[in-house]
């Protein structure tokens, strides 16, 4: 949203002037709250008012506001007509109260156009409307409906319930996705969501909430990646060192050939197949027998464990051991010179001298054992030194004691 911020008192008094009456702040705060724009802000009499991106082209000034606050006030303006003209656009009072499940009357309809100052032709129970050039967010019949709507108050429109359900729901298509997913996880795979816009697609929106991807995304490749590249740098924080990490996302796309639903994965399931790659269309996948009779699992969610705001550290450190002595054993003193620094810990490796790993060799007199520890600190992002203190300089530990 683009905020509109008056400067000083002559803001107000511009408002005053504009709209041909004395109107009190209040009510102008009220009702520009209640059928318009969201007051961010007031400093004595000084307003920040957001303006949605549809609107900047009639609100981002005091002039195009005190416009709009005209028609929401029913209070005459002084202000001149805006010139220029856009192509016209029809809409039936069946449309307005057909969209909305209002009431309203043609001549109130008619009413609201005329408070917008809208150029508006009437043929029985049709309004043409051709919106000055300052609104171009007026282009289509819902366009119009909305500013209905809006100038007299969705508080007008009556609450209905909705007609029951007639009959049993088939959910076979959304099991079978659930188990489709269920199986990546236990693959190995982890589920991301990832939001539908891009950089550059088939279909451009007209007003994008981000100017750096103003398009929507005809494959989940694009998004997927980006996740993958920031994920691996948190790999070490979550998994363990030989576990590989692997996503999978199931989304909307929207190529210009028709929006489909997809699967992708940043790599392909061996036990799928030969023929199975790393995306399919599940708009047309037949997935209501995979998933007939299917129960999802349910995951429950641990409670809620705080997290640092400051980077990790990783180290992997080995060290020789007398045969017997157990790598749990070595874990617990570690962890216990690495204080609250450590948050992860792991055998990852083992070696005897006799050559081979640690259940095999000639000569099994020493063990040597592999441990990846990651730490972190919750109260400075300056922690290598310290890590390093604890695991190097602290009391050395007699591991024959062990």
């Amino acid at each position: 949203m683009n905020p509109v911020r008056s400067r000083g008192s002559s803001d107000y008094d511009t408002f005053v002037v504009c709209l041909k009456s004395f109107v009190c702040l209040q009510e102008i705060i009220s009702e520009s709250d209640f059928h318009a724009f969201e007051i961010d802000s007031i400093v004595g009499d000084v307003l920040d008012v957001k303006v949605l991106p549809n609107r900047v082209a009639d609100c981002n000034s005091e002039a195009g506001l005190a416009r709009e606050l005209s028609a929401i006030l029913e209070i005459p303006t002084t202000l001149p007509r805006p010139s220029g003209s856009l192509p016209p656009v029809t809409v039936s009072l069946a449309q307005i109260n057909g969209i909305l499940g209002s009431d309203f009357s043609q001549s109130e309809v008619e009413d609201v156009f005329k408070r917008l100052g809208l150029d508006t032709k009437i043929a029985g129970a049709a309004f043409t409307v051709t919106p000055p050039a300052s609104r171009p967010d007026l282009i289509i019949a819902e366009d119009l409906v909305e500013e209905v709507g809006r100038i007299l108050g969705y508080d007008r429109v009556l609450p209905t319930e909705l007609p029951p359900l007639s009959g049993v729901s088939d959910q076979a298509r959304f099991r079978g996705i659930e188990r489709m997913k269920d199986s990546l996880i236990e693959q190995g795979f982890t589920e991301v969501s990832t939001q539908s816009f891009v950089t550059a697609g088939d279909i451009t929106l007209a007003n994008p909430l981000d100017q750096t991807r103003p398009a929507l995304r005809t494959s989940l490749e694009e998004n997927l990646q980006e996740v993958l590249a920031r994920a691996k740098q948190y790999e070490a924080l979550i998994l363990p060192p030989k576990q590989k990490l692997k996503l999978f996302e199931v989304g909307s796309v929207f190529p210009k050939e028709g929006e489909y639903l997809e699967l992708r994965m940043t790599e392909r399931v061996p036990e799928w197949g030969d023929s199975a790659g790393i995306s399919d269309n599940l708009t047309i996948a037949k997935l209501e027998d995979y998933g007939k009779d299917y129960a999802p699992k349910k995951y429950t969610l641990g409670a809620y464990k705080p997290f640092s705001l400051y980077p990790f550290i990783v180290r992997d450190i080995a060290l020789w051991v007398p045969v017997g002595t157990e790598s749990g054993t070595i874990l617990e003193v570690i962890r216990k010179e690495s204080g609250t620094l450590l948050v992860r810990s792991e055998l990852f490796d083992t070696f005897s001298s006799g050559g081979g790993s640690a259940l095999g060799g000639k000569k099994k007199t020493r063990i040597s054992y592999a441990f990846r520890l990651v730490l972190q600190s919750f109260e400075t992002g300056n922690h290598d030194s310290r890590a390093i203190y604890h695991l190097g300089v602290s009391p050395q530990v007699d591991w024959n004691e062990c």
